[in-house]
């Protein structure tokens, strides 16, 4: 028997598929999941021989759920079921190895002769394949075991210079105990860290996963070092070989995982530690990276310990934001930069809920003083937060990517009807309505 999983974003069309007679073509349907990336969590921890995907889901479609499984699961076969009708898609599909492409609406007939023909091939000499991607797949996911474990020891004390030659081998690192620079850096969400939002367990595997996926490839596969997450909080650890080039290449994962936004549904902060010039120093660095974190305000991008400070320092201009109230007197031009720093904390964090009192408490000030600012300015605190979210909720509707209630997640609010009233009010127009007149 062939284990199946099926993936669509739409559950009338998962549940339907999977009532489908698939034991007599000789498959278990093992799962349904409603996007790739959910998807791809599953395969990785199970054994999985065919995959029926949608093209068109929130956080990782089916384009590139099918590169994920070629290059980390190249024997997974994969059947596309797609209700575009695109030669693009299809053909993106056929590049990344799929054994067959189905329009919807598809007939049951179909589906069975599709999979008779996908089974007839992996019955005639794709064992021998299978058996040989499985040991190599064990062997990566040893290695990939030993690479986290000594790098948890590596951030957390000093090892000596045994421990630290053999961790190396065992975990596949290129690293040399003396050939510095090298730096850590310390990658949280806000949401887990500093609000304490309460989340599942099952939901924090995700969190993990997806972290360290995305880490796989933006950090390890890029050269800018390794990285290792603490799958029970979703704290990552990542290891610079470049500390030059550090706060450029947290940025680009930052932007990364701005696209997980609806899935996290948190702001991202990094702490970057001082250099060290030796790697058994690397517990230095990161003590220092947490440091920066731990007085951080929620949603701050970058926090970097300066190249030259000693451990226990923070790096002149780069703290997390100071009180403006008690570093200046209230004269026009530094209410004028309050009101600055208050536009940039709702652009950060527009994305969830944010009150006139919680902006004002991350800023020092009163909420009266605040909502007193905004009003000089010819419009109120909600105006401006409405006008942000509106105007971001306006971008993402031009891109075909991303359907309607993702987008209602992704710019702050959490009831569509809701979201459809406020976006008439602003626009004039409901969000199917501008999407249907904007250029596609």
């Amino acid at each position: 028997m062939y284990h199946l999983i099926i993936v669509d974003d739409e559950v009338e069309i998962r549940d339907g598929l999977a009532a489908f007679a698939w034991e007599t073509l000789g498959i278990v349907p093992e799962g349904k999941f409603a996007h790739g990336l959910d998807a791809l969590q599953y395969v990785s921890a199970h054994p999985v021989d065919i995959v029926l995907t949608d093209i068109r889901m929130p956080f990782m479609d089916g384009v590139e759920l099918m590169e994920q499984l070629r290059r980390r699961h190249p024997y997974v076969q994969v059947v596309v079921l797609s209700g575009y009708n695109d030669f693009d898609y299809a053909k993106k599909a056929l590049q990344n190895g799929a054994a067959d492409y189905l329009l919807k609406p598809t007939s049951f007939a179909a589906l069975a002769d599709t999979f008779r023909r996908l089974t007839a091939k992996l019955d005639a000499g794709k064992q021998e394949e299978q058996r040989k991607a499985a040991l190599e797949r064990k062997g990566y996911l040893l290695a990939k075991l030993l690479r986290d474990e000594f790098l948890q020891r590596l951030f957390a004390a000093e090892l000596d210079a045994d421990e630290f030659e053999t961790g190396c081998a065992e975990g596949e690192l290129l690293l040399e105990a003396g050939a510095g620079p090298y730096a850590a850096l310390t990658l949280e969400l806000d949401r887990l860290t500093l609000a304490k939002a309460p989340v599942s367990d099952k939901e924090l595997r995700l969190f993990a996963f997806a972290l360290d996926n995305i880490l796989t490839d933006l950090w390890d596969g890029g050269g800018a070092g390794y990285h290792v997450v603490d799958k029970h909080t979703a704290v990552c650890r990542l290891l610079a070989l470049r500390p030059d080039d550090a706060e450029r290449a947290a940025e680009a994962v930052k932007e990364q995982l701005a696209r997980f936004m609806g899935l996290f549904r948190s702001t991202v902060s990094v702490g970057i530690g001082f250099p060290v010039e030796q790697a058994t120093g690397l517990h230095k660095s990161a003590a220092a990276a947490d440091r920066l974190l731990a007085g951080r305000a929620e949603g701050d991008a970058l926090l970097a310990a300066g190249p030259t400070e000693a451990p226990g320092d923070r790096a002149p201009g780069r703290a997390p934001h100071e009180a403006p109230e008690q570093a200046a007197s209230p004269a026009p031009r530094k209410e004028n930069a309050l009101l600055a720093a208050a536009k940039r904390y709702i652009e950060a964090n527009y994305h969830r809920s944010l009150t006139l009192k919680e902006a004002a408490q991350a800023l020092y000030v009163t909420p009266g003083h605040l909502s007193a600012l905004f009003r000089e300015t010819g419009e109120s605190y909600l105006q401006y937060v409405t006008g942000v979210r509106m105007g971001k909720a306006m971008e993402l509707l031009t891109d075909l990517r991303y359907k309607i209630y993702d987008i209602v997640e992704l710019v702050g609010y959490s009831d569509p009807s809701y979201f459809t009233e406020v976006f008439k009010k602003h626009t004039g127009l409901t969000p199917a309505e501008f999407r249907n007149r904007s250029p596609q």
